[in-house]
């Protein structure tokens, strides 16, 4: 059990990892056109999602 948290942890934050790179991409390249803003606010979500997973992960290793 504990390798499948692992390698479950270990994919969330890849995960975290490349969209907080994109988001920086986005940031550092795109104008401030509404796509920019929409991209922006999906990636902010994404990562939202990824820490909450990664976060989940951390409360089921505790239990075990």
């Amino acid at each position: 059990m504990q390798q499948t948290i692992a390698e479950r942890r270990r994919r969330a934050e890849a995960q975290l990892q490349d969209y907080e790179r994109s988001l920086a991409e986005i940031r550092s390249s795109a104008g401030q056109g509404a796509n920019s803003r929409a991209l922006q606010l999906q990636h902010a979500r994404l990562i939202e999602k990824a820490r909450a997973e990664l976060a989940s992960l951390d409360a089921e290793q505790a239990r075990h």
